[in-house]
């Protein structure tokens, strides 16, 4: 599984929320977590949701669903390029997380070593 961003475009306002999200993601892939902004309702143009997803291909999709009685399509874009390296959240094993800062200084002196970590 990869861990995937991806946006939501066209969501209703009476609908903005985790569960609604959830829902629209769901055959896309398992809801991990909406970004803060969008659960906060800070901008309300897109949401914003971290999937975990077996697909290979960038997400690209549009989901109809009933809101109030009447069809919305949603549709979901994949974001790429932007959040590399997001799949470590797919990981429950938290000790591989609390790595000790002596593994964070062994590459100090050389700069080409501490710009992979």
């Amino acid at each position: 599984r990869k861990g995937a961003w991806v946006r939501l475009y066209g969501v209703p306002l009476q609908a903005w929320n985790v569960d609604f999200f959830k829902l629209c993601v769901f055959d896309c892939g398992r809801f991990l977590r909406a970004d803060s902004c969008s659960a906060d309702k800070d901008r309300l143009d897109f949401v914003r949701v971290l999937i975990a997803t077996s697909d290979l291909e960038i997400v690209n999709t549009v989901e109809t669903v009933m809101v109030d009685g009447s069809m919305v399509e949603v549709k979901i874009v994949e974001e790429w390029g932007y959040a590399l390296g997001e799949d470590t959240c797919l990981f429950d094993d938290e000790s591989d997380s609390e790595v000790s800062q002596a593994d964070h200084d062994e590459g100090q002196g050389d700069p080409e070593i501490s710009r992979h970590i």
